[in-house]
């Protein structure tokens, strides 16, 4: 009796790739594999795999904001989050670069900023027109391509846990973008204002952000949502996703997350920047981004100009004053109160200040001449830091000094 050989699931594979390998092609299936659900729809056909990988991903702002999703754009309060948004929108309807963005294609653009009076839309508007320094031809674009709801003090949920009004607010957006045509941008600010769902339900915030997303899938828009960050942000040094405000859901369903915060005192001393001069400088930084290089995660500094208008801002952290041996003389500028104990700043000439030097060890050499080259280093050091400046014959500590030692 011939013995019956029981083919495994191995045994067809290997059967498949003798076929190749004899010259006989491997066909890929012309079935679509595809099943339904209900409620989701169509599972994808993997036999477009390879076509739509290969598909450049078109942006609405290149190269971090994508046509088709929504995006979080969080940040403290006077952070310069609303500005953004609208110096964005004119971007994206007259095809202007921006901060250090491009915009492959212009088109319309919807806001809906539920903080804003008419009056404050058109001021911040026409901050930004001088410092982008429009053309009339480019404000001609814009009044026929943005469309801005300044709506404070009015209704503006888009979701709530009723079954009221609210409900189908955002099925009427979606009908009004897409009767428009060519929308490629819709703006809502603040999130706090779409909804009637608590900050810290994350069932709502969750239902809230896909919906959202919706709006953004459904218009083919790149949809850019400003919300409230935890005020802890801003003293943070390691800057990470889900720093928005109340339920970390809110952030999970978004696949973009960006963070503004102002300059901190810390950040202001490596750049050099005086104290009362760091809340002209915003920090914008791509904090959560499932699908961009980490090269696109690295912050970017905006300075505020007039009327709040943002322009791309150059710093370059200054050569480090530092060490241990120009901290120590720093503090040479400094005594103790003989009464009370407390140290405070004094001014010097070089010859005091050298001998102090000198006499505390830190002038290195053998030779008179070596001792004299190393104080002259170590006391350009901390001039060039901002630590010192110049008064008359002497010198004398400066704010930033003063910072670098009592602070």
């Amino acid at each position: 009796m011939a013995e019956t050989k029981t083919t495994t699931l191995m045994d067809s594979f290997s059967s498949k790739r003798t076929m190749q390998s004899s010259g006989v092609p491997f066909r890929h299936s012309k079935k679509n594999h595809s099943a339904n659900l209900a409620w989701l729809g169509s599972t994808i056909d993997i036999r477009d795999t390879e076509r739509v990988s290969k598909m450049e991903v078109e942006f609405v702002i290149s190269p971090i904001f994508p046509k088709g999703r929504a995006a979080l754009i969080t940040g403290v309060g006077g952070s310069s989050k609303s500005m953004l948004l609208k110096e964005m929108a004119i971007a994206v309807a007259t095809g202007r670069d921006i901060l250090g963005m491009t915009v492959p294609n212009a088109g319309k653009v919807v806001l809906i900023l539920a903080e804003d009076t008419p009056e404050d839309s058109h001021r911040s508007i026409y901050a930004i027109f001088k410092s982008l320094n429009l053309t009339d031809q480019e404000i001609a674009l814009l009044h026929d391509r943005l469309y801005i709801f300044a709506a404070a003090g009015k209704d503006c949920v888009l979701m709530s846990e009723d079954d009221g009004e609210s409900g189908n607010r955002i099925d009427q957006l979606i009908e009004f973008v897409s009767q428009l045509e060519d929308v490629r941008l819709i703006g809502l600010d603040p999130a706090i204002a779409m909804t009637r769902g608590r900050e810290l339900d994350e069932i709502a915030q969750r239902e809230f952000a896909e919906n959202l997303d919706r709006l953004a899938i459904e218009t083919k828009t790149a949809v850019l949502v400003i919300s409230h960050a935890a005020k802890s942000v801003q003293n943070q040094q390691e800057i990470s996703s889900h720093a928005n405000r109340g339920s970390g859901a809110f952030t999970d369903a978004f696949r973009l997350e960006v963070l503004m915060r102002v300059m901190t005192t810390k950040e202001s001393k490596s750049f050099r920047i005086p104290e009362n001069n760091r809340h002209q400088y915003v920090r914008l930084q791509v904090t959560k981004a499932n699908s961009l290089p980490p090269a696109l995660m690295h912050p970017k500094w905006l300075e505020r100009v007039e009327g709040g208008a943002l322009t791309l801002a150059t710093l370059t952290p200054a050569a480090p004053a530092s060490g241990e041996r120009a901290r120590k003389g720093l503090e040479l500028f400094f005594e103790a109160d003989q009464e009370s104990g407390e140290l405070g700043s004094v001014s010097l000439s070089y010859p005091a200040w050298k001998a102090k030097a000198l006499n505390e060890g830190l002038l290195t050499g053998l030779t008179s001449s070596a001792r004299d080259m190393a104080a002259r280093r170590l006391f350009t050091t901390i001039k060039d830091s901002k630590w010192i400046c110049e008064d008359g014959e002497h010198w004398k500590v400066t704010t930033e000094g003063e910072q670098e030692i009592l602070e």
